[in-house]
């Protein structure tokens, strides 16, 4: 099954529905992996507002 990237919050999963809002647009369309481990105490979690850890795409198409 193909990777794809939540349009409203960015996390890449596998099917049909985003595991974290429930949101159902998904895109394979998108570049730039970040990891996040530790959203409480990562700058770049705070930047992307993610509150949650796990793979999410920079740029969702």
């Amino acid at each position: 099954m193909t990777e794809k990237a939540c349009r409203q919050c960015h996390l890449i999963s596998q099917g049909s529905t985003c595991p974290d809002c429930k949101n159902t647009s998904l895109s394979d369309d998108f570049s730039g992996v970040v990891i996040i481990l530790d959203p409480k105490d990562s700058a770049i979690a705070h930047a992307m507002k993610v509150e949650k850890k796990g793979r999410y795409a920079l740029r969702v198409r």
